[in-house]
């Protein structure tokens, strides 16, 4: 299982559009699911989704990257500044090498 967090106008996507919420939501992993197919299935349109982290880092390919058991993705819309790295602090036991 993966946790995407969406941010900013993308929480609408999965009915969460009070900003004192949390918008998670859980996406089971298979094998060769990308972010993006990830994204598509839950009906967020890719061009609005600009900025991913994946376990706590900035990946400015993130959408192409596969998802593994454990991830914890947050993805901000295009129209929101760069977001500060604390914001989406990682998680040691979810670590993920570089790839």
């Amino acid at each position: 299982m993966v946790e995407i967090h969406l941010y900013g106008e993308l929480r609408r996507y999965i009915g969460c559009e009070d900003p004192r919420q949390d918008a998670v939501t859980f996406v089971n992993v298979r094998p060769g699911l990308t972010i993006a197919e990830a994204l598509r299935e839950l009906g967020v349109p890719l061009d609005e989704a600009r900025h991913v982290f994946i376990n706590g880092l900035y990946d400015p390919e993130g959408l192409n990257r596969e998802l593994r058991e454990g991830d914890r993705v947050g993805v901000f819309p295009a129209n929101m500044t760069m977001p500060h790295i604390r914001l989406f602090a990682p998680r040691a036991e979810h670590s993920r090498s570089a790839t």
